[in-house]
């Protein structure tokens, strides 16, 4: 059985990952086309924000699928 991660830890990494996600996409736009390393930089910031928020998410999402699996359906008649 796998153990249901907290929301709240799950919510905030989501959010912080989706942050650093902004900040990875404002430099790629801004600063990536002045020399070929501060691109691979912003790009690299995008990605571990991109995974940073996924993690959570699968938190998120993890914790809602078990929510629903858990529930007691309603009789039938």
């Amino acid at each position: 059985m796998i153990p249901t991660p907290d929301i709240h830890t799950s919510w905030q990494r989501f959010k912080i990952g989706l942050t650093i996600f902004v900040a990875g996409v404002v430099l790629f736009f801004s600063i990536s086309d002045i020399h070929i390393a501060l691109h691979y930089a912003s790009l690299a910031v995008l990605l571990c924000g991109f995974a940073y928020s996924m993690w959570g998410y699968m938190g998120i999402f993890l914790q809602r699928f078990t929510s629903l699996k858990n529930a007691k359906r309603p009789p039938e008649g």
